[in-house]
Formats: C-alpha cells, sequence, structure tokens
C-alpha cells in the first residue's frame, strides 16, 4: 500500500471515529494525572469522585468537541471558497484543547486544602491544553488539506 492511500485511509478513520478520538484525548490525560496522583500522594476518597467526574463528563465533552470542530473545520474545506488553513486547524484545536481540559481540572478545587496550588494547577494546565490543542490541530489539518476531498 503507498503512503498517499493510507494517509487517505488515516484521514477517513479520524473523521468515522471523531468522537472517540475525542473522548481519548480527554480520558488519557485524566487516568496519567490521577495514576501519578495515586502514586505520589497519599489516597483520600474524594480522589475517586474527582476522577469519576473527570473521565465521564471529560470523556463526553471531548467527544463532542472534537466531532464539532471537525465539522467545522471540514465545512470550510469543503465549501466552494478556499480550502481550510492551517491556521484554521490551529485555532479550532486550540479552542477543543480549551474546552475538553475546561472540567477535569477544575475537579482539584473539590475538597481541597491547598487552593492556592489548586488554582495555579488549573491555569496551567488550561494553558497547556491550549498549546497542544492548537498543534495537534494544526498537525491534523496540513494532514487533512492534502488528503481529504474538497466535494
Amino acid at each position: 500500500m503507498d503512503e498517499p492511500s493510507a494517509m487517505k485511509r488515516l484521514c477517513d478513520g479520524y473523521i468515522r471515529h471523531a468522537g472517540l478520538v475525542g473522548a481519548l484525548y480527554a480520558i488519557v490525560p485524566v487516568l496519567i494525572w490521577f495514576g501519578l496522583c495515586l502514586a505520589l500522594i497519599p489516597f483520600r476518597q474524594v480522589y475517586l469522585l474527582r476522577m469519576l467526574l473527570a473521565l465521564v463528563v471529560g470523556g463526553a465533552m471531548g467527544a463532542w468537541l472534537n466531532r464539532f470542530g471537525l465539522e467545522l473545520w471540514l465545512l470550510k474545506h469543503r465549501s466552494g471558497q478556499e480550502p481550510a488553513t492551517i491556521l484554521d486547524g490551529a485555532l479550532i484545536g486550540a479552542a477543543i484543547g480549551v474546552g475538553i481540559a475546561l472540567l477535569p481540572p477544575l475537579t482539584a478545587l473539590i475538597y481541597t486544602e491547598h487552593p492556592v496550588e489548586a488554582l495555579t494547577f488549573i491555569i496551567a494546565a488550561w494553558l497547556a491544553s491550549c498549546l497542544i490543542g492548537g498543534c495537534i490541530g494544526a498537525l491534523l489539518a496540513s494532514v487533512g488539506r492534502q488528503h481529504v476531498e474538497r466535494k
């Protein structure tokens, strides 16, 4: 199989499963975050509540936001005007990143004894998610511009 057809299939798979990919964008970091917390600090029952909220609500939001963002990019890409740009992908990706990371860091405020550290964590997580989401969006847009058909 040559590279262009493999990338085309990968793009088509991403388009078909955008919700699943979006949920994974939210779920995997939450599992890593709570795994590290459970390994490095003493266990408290509130951590389970925080994790469940972050997984359920964050995963659902991630699925919806990724599908919505992809549809926005495809709408512009397939319009009769110019195709969607890499900047469009970066901006949409940054918005998706912030949306996905909106709730999970906020769970750090639930029954905390260190509100200042929790707020610092929230701000850092939001900034990082915006930057990471923008980079992922730009990367996906650059691949999509080459391999997604403009109808």
